[in-house]
């Protein structure tokens, strides 16, 4: 890939830790390139292929990069801007990846976002439910989960198992090296988010700009106001064909968004019992976590 306009950054993850929050605010930095589209998953599309009998799965696959032509295509016009940046939150799942995204792009910088486990595990049952996929109990999809992940399913249906973090973020520090390494926790960025943007930019080696807006929240879950609509959105359909064919991708994105946002209801509380679950089930893998940051999380304490 040398001589073509390629990321020198990489967000990997975490899914539904404020990564399109994130996406949207370093759009806004005259020193950064983003594509319209903030998921590509180029890197890990071979794992995302093999996983992909859950409902919509195939939709969600079929919008990705599934080879290096349609991922160059997507960084046409960046060339001269200091960082170019790839969104993909499959990447810290499918953590083998990484010496992937280090043969192609190099040692570039990586930044990680990470949520509370238990309450990320939830968020994207959440997601789900959101997108009309989801037809089973918090609890129920819980007990689901390994039979799903063995029928082939993909990995937004691994609430939990997914959420655990500790030695995949072990593994993009392995490739990468520590100094090239930056985790972002999610509730210290919803806390102060500029503070949290500026460290990034920091770490990009941008300028820290205060005036950036990161006023609003962005890919909130909740339940649908309308299953209808939300399932347009995870189903192909000959208006939803026609629309990628008309309508600019930029246009397209933006409009969906805000047809999301707006469908999007108030998110139920987790079940006692499911949070209790969880928090066991995590407590090992956040203290390996914390003793490889060298550093205490606010999770669970």
């Amino acid at each position: 890939m040398s001589g073509m306009c390629l990321p020198n950054f990489v967000v990997v993850g975490a899914p539904k830790s404020g990564t399109t929050s994130l996406f949207y605010y370093l759009k806004q930095h005259p020193d950064v390139w983003l594509p319209e589209k903030k998921e590509l998953h180029y890197f890990s599309f071979p794992y995302l292929a093999a996983n992909a009998a859950g409902p919509g799965d195939q939709v969600v696959l079929s919008s990705l990069c599934a080879n290096l032509e349609s991922y160059q295509a997507c960084y046409a016009g960046c060339e001269g801007v200091a960082r170019v940046g790839d969104f993909s939150p499959s990447y810290l799942y499918f953590s083998q990846c990484a010496e992937a995204i280090a043969e192609a792009l190099g040692k570039v910088k990586i930044v990680i976002m990470l949520r509370n486990p238990t309450d990320k595990a939830y968020s994207q049952y959440m997601h789900l439910i959101r997108e009309n996929r989801e037809r089973l109990s918090f609890g129920e999809a819980l007990k689901q989960e390994r039979a799903r992940q063995q029928s082939g399913w993909s990995d937004i249906w691994r609430y939990a198992e997914s959420s655990l973090y500790a030695e995949r973020v072990q593994k993009y520090g392995e490739v990468f090296g520590r100094e090239n390494l930056k985790v972002i926790v999610f509730e210290e960025f919803v806390r102060d988010t500029q503070r949290s943007v500026s460290e990034v930019c920091e770490f990009l080696g941008l300028s820290v700009m205060r005036e950036l807006d990161t006023s609003k929240q962005y890919n909130r879950t909740g339940n649908p106001r309308s299953k209808i609509v939300s399932s347009f959105f995870s189903r192909d359909s000959a208006v939803k064909i026609l629309a990628k064919k008309a309508m600019p991708e930029s246009i397209r994105i933006k409009l969906r968004n805000f047809l999301v946002d707006l469908n999007t209801g108030k998110k139920p509380g987790m079940g006692g019992d499911e949070k209790a679950y969880l928090d066991d089930y995590f407590a090992q893998d956040i203290e390996e976590l914390e003793r490889w940051l060298d550093r205490s999380l606010p999770w669970n304490k």
